[in-house]
Order: C-alpha cells, then sequence, then structure tokens
C-alpha cells in the first residue's frame, strides 16, 4: 500500500483513503493527477529556507576569501538540505555556514583593536 503526504497539513496518508484522517482535506480532487503537470523544481513548495545565511557568506568572502568560500559551500549544502526536507541538516549547515562566516569578521575586529590600542599606546607614551 502507497502512501502520500496531505498537501494540507503535511500527514501521512494511505493512498486507499480519499480523506486526511488528520485535517479532513478532500484528498481526490488534490491527487488528481490526470492531465497535471508538475513544472515546479523539487521543493520549491518548501519556501525560503530560514537557515541560509548567504548574507554573512558574501561580507565574508569580501574580508577573507578562504573563509567566506567555505561559508559558502556550508550555505548551499543547507539549501540543498532545506529542499529534500531535511529540516536537520540545514539547521547544521546553516550554522556552520554562520559560524565560518563570522570567523574573518571577528579576526579583523581584532586587528582593528589592536592597531587602535597601538596608536593610543603611541600617542600617550611620546
Amino acid at each position: 500500500m502507497a502512501a502520500r503526504n496531505c498537501p494540507e497539513c503535511g500527514g501521512l496518508v494511505a493512498s486507499t483513503i480519499n480523506v486526511c484522517p488528520h485535517c479532513g482535506y478532500q484528498l481526490e480532487s488534490a491527487f488528481n493527477t490526470d492531465n497535471v503537470t508538475n513544472d515546479s523544481p523539487r521543493g520549491a513548495s518548501r519556501g525560503e529556507n530560514p537557515y541560509n545565511s548567504i548574507a554573512w557568506s558574501i561580507i565574508s568572502l569580501i574580508f577573507c576569501w578562504p573563509f567566506g568560500l567555505v561559508s559558502i559551500i556550508y550555505c548551499l549544502k543547507s539549501d540543498s538540505s532545506w529542499c529534500s526536507g531535511d529540516d536537520f541538516s540545514a539547521r547544521h549547515y546553516g550554522k556552520t555556514s554562520i559560524l565560518w562566516a563570522k570567523i574573518p569578521l571577528w579576526i579583523l575586529l581584532g586587528i582593528l583593536c589592536f592597531v587602535f590600542l597601538i596608536a593610543i599606546l603611541s600617542v600617550t607614551f611620546s
């Protein structure tokens, strides 16, 4: 017996049932695929990936491209996992992407603080 997902609530429904037992949605018309073509890409109905951090990745790419490239790779893995329906992996890759994106920004901030401290000390003791 094949199973399918309800388009209304996403619950698992046996193919022999015409009404979703979870939400009461009428499945007969929803799964009538006689003359229907699906032109949408896989996972398009899921919407935008909430774990995507492409902005942080691009900012990181500007300051330190090796870290930025790693961040973009993890961002793409997050999108791929999100489209395939794997929320856990999408969240993991999204957090890893943000981590790799923020490392060069923290390094840059540390260098700027160090230079600022040296400048203040040189003015104070000269």
